[in-house]
């Protein structure tokens, strides 16, 4: 790699080392800042048309949110970026909006609460003023 890291630089590139052991949790960070945010977004726009939203509206309605919020993230930190009903203690609004998740579309309810103990989590280090 030092070998390489002079040609890489001079295209532009950023080479980074990686410890051998940690490649796979590595390659999971990747999938998790590009797979996952696809497997969100499409659970988004169905609910979307699920609330009878046309696709086209839906996309237009998610374009705003799914675009400044990754921008946040990156230029903030996840903690500071952080906003909703999680971040407000706000479980009465999870609750409802978990019951009429279920109702619609169980693996997307599933999804939901996954993604609500993350954010809980996330939100205990907000409120601690953790990066």
């Amino acid at each position: 790699m030092n070998l390489l890291r002079p040609a890489f630089e001079a295209i532009g590139a950023r080479p980074v080392g990686i410890d051998a052991a940690a490649k796979t949790v590595y390659h999971a960070a990747s999938v998790f800042a590009s797979n996952y945010l696809v497997t969100v977004l499409d659970a988004a726009l169905r609910a979307y048309a699920a609330a009878g939203i046309p696709e086209e509206v839906a996309r237009e309605l998610a374009r705003p949110l799914a675009s400044e919020t990754p921008a946040n993230v990156l230029r903030l930190g996840p903690a500071a970026a952080l906003s909703g009903p999680v971040a407000r203690g706000d479980f009465a609004t999870v609750a409802r909006q978990h019951e009429a998740l279920a109702a619609w579309d169980a693996p997307t309810a599933q999804l939901y609460d996954a993604l609500v103990d993350a954010t809980t989590l996330l939100a205990a280090r907000k409120r601690r003023g953790e990066a």
